[in-house]
Parts: C-alpha cells; sequence; structure tokens
C-alpha cells in the first residue's frame, strides 16, 4: 500500500462516540485509506501523534461565513476558524444565502447581507450551482456545504412585500427552492426574525419544507421567539411560552412535510426565559418520540451576534426606513421596548455594539449601550434606535443573557448536555468592527470547560457532536469520522491542555492545545500558524 503519510502514536477519537482507541491513520491522495495497530503501517512521510487525541475535522454546521467567501484574501479573515480545528462550514444559515440572486433581488440582498460581509463584492453568479462553481473556481479555505436561505429565495420571487405569495408566487417559491437542491445545496434554511423571513405564514413554511423533504434535505429554522414573549405571537402575555409555541409551530411544520428539521441555535434569552428551557426540551423529545426527525444545535456561549433590527417587530420590519421616523410609531415601540426589557429581564446593558456600520460609530464598538447612550446623550431607547436607523439596520450587536448570565449557566449547560444538540459557532467573522468569542473559541471550550473541566459529556462525546452528529444532520458524505473512503480532514490536540482563551475585552485570543488541523490530507496548521500552500478545502454538493 502506497501511503503518502501516516499518523502515528496518537489516541484515535473517531467520531462515532465510543471511547478512544490507540491505532495509526494511513493517507493517501488526501483521503483515509487505512486505520491499523500501531506500527503496522509505512509511507511517504510520517506525522507523530504521541500523547495526542486525533480527531476528525470539526463540522461547523451553522455558519455565515458564506459571505466572506467571494473576498480573494478570506484566508485570512477566516483563519480564528480554521485555528480552532474547524475544516468544514455548512453556510447559508437564518435564511440568507448568496444564491440564487437577480437583477432585481441583487439590491435586496446585498442590504440583508451587509453585517455578514466584509465589504462589498459583485455578484458573478445567479442560480446556486453558479455560485457553487465560483466557489470551486477560486478555491476555499474549509470545505463548505451550502444551504439555500428562504428568504434569499423570497427577495427573488418577490422582493422584501410582506404580502402572502399567493399560487403563482409560491409555485415560483417552489420551483426556485427545488431548483438551489438539485444543483448542490443541502436544504433551506429560514431566518423567521429577519425580513423578509418575518413575513412568512405556517402555510408557505410548510409547502416549501415538503419541497425540500422531496429532495431529500433537510429544513433549518432560526424561530420566530427565542423569549418567553415576544411580539410574534398572539395573545402576547397568555397562553404558552412564546419560545414554546416557535418551537411547535416548527415541529408541526415537519411532522406535516415530513422533513428533517434542525433547529439552529436553541438558546433562551432574557434572564425570565431561563425558566423554560426544561419545557422546550421535553417537547424536542417528545417530537422525536413521536416520530419527527428533529435535532437542534448550540454555541457554547451566553452571548451571541446578530442585527441590531432583530429586536423590532414584524410591524416596523415592513417598512423600517420610513416607520422608525414616524412619532406614534415610536411611541408605541418605546412602550413595547419598556414591555420587553421588564419581561425578559434584558437590561440595555446586555447588548454590545460590535459593529456600527458608520464611520460616525467607530469609537462606540464594543462599547454596550448603556455607555453609548451615555456617550451620545439620550436615553438609551432612543440611542438604540438611532444606531439602528443611522446604520440603515445593518449595525451588528453582541446579545447577553443567551441561556445564561456569567456563572448562571443552567440552562446552557442543559442544552450544550443533550444527545440531539450538535455544536455550532453562529459568529459572523469579518475585520470590521469587533470580535464574537465564538469565532475564536467554539470548539475548544466545548472540549475543555465543557467536557474536561465540568464532565457534562466525555470527550468521545464532544467529538462525535462535532464531527459525524453534524454530518448526519445535513447529510454531508465522507467527512466526519476517522475511516477508510473519509476525507483525511483531522484536528490533533493535547486533550489536557486544549482551552478556549477569549475573555470579556479580549474576544480575539487564539485557543490552546490545538497542534495540528489538516484539510484533504494536507497539514493547513502547525502549532497555531497556518501553513501557507493552495486552498485545500472542497466545494461539497448534495448528491
Amino acid at each position: 500500500m502506497n501511503l503518502d503519510l501516516v499518523v502515528t502514536g496518537g489516541a484515535l477519537a473517531d467520531g462515532s462516540g465510543r471511547p478512544r482507541y490507540h491505532a495509526d491513520l494511513g493517507l493517501a491522495k488526501g483521503r483515509i485509506v487505512a486505520v491499523a495497530v500501531p506500527g503496522a503501517l509505512t509511507g511517504a512521510r510520517t506525522l507523530d501523534a504521541a500523547g495526542l487525541v486525533v480527531a476528525p475535522g470539526f463540522i461547523d454546521l451553522h455558519s455565515h461565513s458564506d459571505w466572506v467567501l467571494p473576498h480573494p484574501d478570506h484566508d485570512t479573515i477566516l483563519e480564528p476558524l480554521l485555528a480552532q480545528g474547524v475544516t468544514t462550514i455548512v453556510a447559508g444559515n437564518c435564511g440568507i444565502s448568496p444564491a440564487p440572486v437577480t437583477d432585481r433581488s441583487e439590491r435586496d440582498l446585498d442590504h440583508s447581507s451587509e453585517l455578514l460581509r466584509d465589504g462589498a463584492f459583485a455578484y458573478g453568479w445567479r442560480t446556486m450551482g453558479e455560485w457553487l462553481d465560483a466557489l470551486e473556481s477560486n478555491g476555499v479555505l474549509l470545505s463548505t456545504g451550502m444551504l439555500v436561505g428562504h428568504g434569499t429565495i423570497r427577495q427573488a420571487v418577490m422582493g422584501n412585500d410582506s404580502e402572502e405569495p399567493g399560487p403563482t408566487r409560491m409555485r415560483a417559491l417552489r420551483d426556485e427552492t427545488r431548483r438551489a437542491l438539485r444543483e448542490g445545496a443541502f436544504g433551506m434554511s429560514a431566518g423567521l426574525a429577519y425580513a423578509p423571513g418575518v413575513f412568512a405564514k405556517t402555510d408557505e413554511l410548510t409547502d416549501l419544507a415538503r419541497t425540500v423533504a422531496d429532495e431529500g434535505g433537510v429544513f433549518t429554522v432560526h424561530g420566530r421567539a427565542y423569549s418567553w414573549v415576544s411580539p410574534f405571537y398572539k395573545p402576547m402575555l397568555l397562553g404558552a411560552p412564546h419560545n414554546l409555541r416557535s418551537v411547535r409551530e416548527l415541529v408541526s411544520i415537519a411532522e406535516q412535510a415530513r422533513v428533517r428539521l434542525q433547529l439552529s441555535h436553541q438558546i433562551f434569552v432574557g434572564r425570565r426565559t431561563w425558566r423554560t428551557y426544561p419545557a422546550v426540551l421535553r417537547a424536542i423529545d417528545a417530537a422525536a418520540a413521536n416520530g419527527v426527525d428533529v435535532g437542534f444545535d448550540a454555541f457554547p456561549y451566553t452571548v451571541g451576534n446578530t442585527t441590531v433590527n432583530v429586536l423590532f417587530p414584524d410591524w416596523v420590519l415592513a417598512d423600517f426606513r420610513a416607520r422608525l421616523r414616524e412619532r406614534h410609531v415610536l411611541d408605541r415601540l418605546r412602550r413595547e421596548f419598556m414591555m420587553f426589557r421588564y419581561a425578559l429581564g434584558l437590561e440595555y446593558r446586555d447588548i454590545t455594539l460590535l459593529w456600527g456600520a458608520v464611520p460616525a460609530f467607530e469609537e462606540l464598538e464594543g462599547l454596550d449601550f448603556e455607555v453609548i447612550a451615555r456617550r451620545l446623550g439620550m436615553p438609551p431607547f432612543e440611542a438604540y434606535v438611532h444606531v439602528a436607523l443611522a446604520s440603515d439596520g445593518k449595525a451588528r450587536v453582541l446579545i447577553g443573557t443567551y441561556s445564561g448570565d456569567g456563572d448562571h449557566e443552567e440552562p446552557l449547560r442543559a442544552v450544550l448536555s443533550h444527545p440531539r444538540c450538535a455544536f455550532e459557532t453562529d459568529t459572523i467573522l469579518t475585520r470590521r468592527g469587533k470580535h464574537n468569542p465564538a469565532s475564536f473559541g467554539t470548539f475548544p471550550r466545548v472540549l475543555g470547560k465543557y467536557s474536561r473541566d465540568l464532565g457534562l459529556f466525555s470527550l468521545e462525546e464532544a467529538v462525535r457532536r462535532m464531527t459525524s452528529l453534524p454530518a448526519e444532520r445535513i447529510g454531508l458524505s465522507d467527512v466526519g469520522r476517522l475511516a477508510p473512503g473519509s476525507w483525511a480532514d483531522l484536528v490533533i490536540f493535547d486533550p489536557a491542555q486544549i482551552a478556549d482563551r477569549t475573555a470579556p475585552g479580549h474576544t480575539d485570543a487564539a485557543p490552546a492545545g490545538i497542534r495540528t488541523v489538516m484539510i484533504s490530507g494536507e497539514v493547513v496548521m502547525d502549532k497555531g500558524v497556518r501553513v501557507p500552500g493552495p486552498r485545500r478545502g472542497r466545494v461539497l454538493r448534495k448528491g
């Protein structure tokens, strides 16, 4: 057997979840071709992993880095993901993807994606297939699989219209969805808290989910509500918590459409929402027991990045620029903000401006909105609306109280401990503004703090839920396992040293403990330094 490389001496956490074992890996032509007892293989080169764990490359199944890939220097921008062991990303999440795009929808899509991009770029494609071809032609740092965004398809068919589609438009939405999946997308994502996805009714989503199911795809969803009360369900203060209603709505859609459902970033926003986590997790378990193919994902932090507009209800988003300039709208919105702030246990100091989108706000980046309000000399509500309006809704914020607060992490730990939970970053990584710590430390944090230090789950189980589980949920083949035939995407790390080293005010610190990262059988990261050479990532296509 002619082997290009033998990885020898390491303990294999092979992605299955079973206890690690000592074996050597034989690599050839970018793939694993042999798993053998130590010392049984010889090759042209040897990589010594003695005392270390060898795992499949980590899969970030909820990435927004597709909006950075068109940049010619995206290697530099996305290097923090590689440094923490990510070798594959699944992009096109939360209802927004770079394709399909039309001449008419390009402007809308450009506006929707502004906070995700690192700058302007030309859309040299129109269809999903052309987008994947463009990525393949330019090369990608990380292997990339795509979802098609429901919001992007809606913009291509009907712009940002808040009305229901009607029969003709509905047929066009189905046709565009089917086409994207047949051209290589692994499924559809929806973002039901963002325009235009926020306008979609249950019937529209069910119809499109059936199309996704017919094509063998996955349906991933950013739900309408992640808090116990929200603007999206009526009556507002009666009945079940809104985040529970959201999960029930999505489970019902999946049940009717018979589609594989992935609930995106399962979080509990606001201190008074934390108590709802047992009911939400029970609802997911009950759905699975009733035959619904449902899973979810989460990041290991109590903060998360999003758009400044995420706190605005759909009746504001329908005509955002005009409505925020009307006195009666601001009066109503002020009352709702006050109610939500007290009802949720979410304060302005829990919201940090990461990127202001206009030069005037650059000095405010990294500050919370209580401080920003003092700097601007206005009340916090007016300061928040001012930043949203002046940035045209493009500003990026980091919201706290996500499933915990400091040392109070019971909801977060319950979510991370759940066997249906895959780990992901949900980060927006650009050179603009301040950083989300998830860009630098997600997977080391899971392996260090939550597995090794707190013992919430074994190292092998942690590896399973960042490798084979996301591969199975999305439908990726030949990744996520250390087995003959799989791509040789590997992470080699010290289990005693691996750790997230980010901290408040220092959110861009590199992790500890990761020695080597390989993609397609080649070393791309060595002791925290990216290895020069061609891009080794692969463009992944469904089927």
